[in-house]
């Protein structure tokens, strides 16, 4: 039996936390995506027409657009709400467009690209929003006169480009943090035999991110969050998460001798942010993992999996 790992304080815990955890690869892959975009802002070739140069502009690149809304400080899902505004003025009452969708669109429909460039030229006075959108966000909407000039200048772009990027950079770390996870379960399969699976959990009536040796027969049940941004999504995740843990809590006291444990993976500046809600998580498990201590899933999954389960 692996060494026995024991669940440290909540102040303990935070110490050992990583606030904005840096990941060299993951560096070194944003700076190239970021000299990418760039280097193509660059070589962009303007034309006299202003519409006509936006429309071009939107249609060179899919980062184009993203380059665009950082320009004006307005994000992403508030620009999907004003592209639904303006489906509404023209009677489309559909769903709500993905921005991949949009730019798919953009590429494609030269009538649609103009529109979208038309959008940002006109802002407030455009005549197609005025009566669907309010002025606050129009005002947002209207992109600097010299925008053309502004992307020649190689570090201003490069802070508009990364701030464009942020989100996605955020979401990179943490699918890193997931994969940090899945490799330490995939080397105790391989070196075990011991499974692990992810999805429906019914002990639970929760989705699980890993679910130790299966969904079926769960006895570690793992969950993980890496997050840098705060979000009132955290309390509503605390919350569920405790009432998970006093499932098993409930199943351990009725089944003695089948004792199935709960491990919360958590980490990030986003969460040390939110003290009530980290604490509700460190709160509602067995063990409270970091970054730092990650190397101690593989001796909790040895303790809690019954034998019969190690196939090798």
């Amino acid at each position: 039996m692996a060494m026995a790992v024991a669940k440290p304080s909540f102040e303990d815990f935070i110490r050992t936390c990583m606030p904005l955890l840096r990941i060299p690869e993951l560096e070194q892959l944003m700076r190239e995506r970021v000299s990418g975009i760039v280097s193509e802002l660059l070589h962009f070739e303007s034309s006299a027409d202003p519409a006509q140069n936006l429309k071009q502009f939107l249609q060179k690149d899919e980062n184009f657009l993203g380059v665009l809304l950082a320009l004006t400080n307005l994000s992403q899902e508030k620009f999907l709400r004003i592209i639904t505004a303006q489906r509404f003025a023209a009677q489309d009452f559909g769903p709500e467009w993905s921005a991949p969708r949009i730019y798919e669109k953009i590429k494609k429909d030269d009538a649609f690209a103009e529109q979208i460039a038309r959008l940002f030229l006109e802002g407030r006075d455009s005549r197609l929003l005025t009566e669907q959108v309010a002025d606050f966000y129009l005002d947002q909407l209207s992109l600097p006169a010299n925008w053309s000039e502004i992307i020649r200048d190689q570090n201003v772009i490069g802070n508009i480009v990364r701030k464009k990027l942020a989100g996605e950079y955020t979401d990179q770390k943490g699918a890193f943090v997931e994969r940090q996870v899945s490799g330490i379960l995939d080397k105790v399969q391989k070196k075990f035999g011991v499974t692990h699976a992810h999805g429906q959990v019914k002990l639970v009536g929760k989705e699980i991110d890993h679910a130790i040796p299966s969904l079926e027969e769960p006895y570690v049940m793992v969950m993980v969050s890496y997050m840098e941004t705060t979000s009132s999504n955290q309390t509503t995740r605390a919350n569920e998460q405790q009432a998970m843990y006093q499932k098993i809590v409930g199943e351990n006291v009725r089944y003695p001798n089948n004792q199935r444990v709960f491990v919360n993976v958590v980490d990030g500046a986003g969460w040390l942010a939110r003290r009530s809600d980290l604490r509700k998580i460190h709160e509602g498990c067995h063990y409270c993992l970091n970054m730092q201590t990650l190397d101690q899933l593989e001796p909790i999954v040895l303790n809690h999996i019954p034998k019969k389960f190690f196939k090798k």
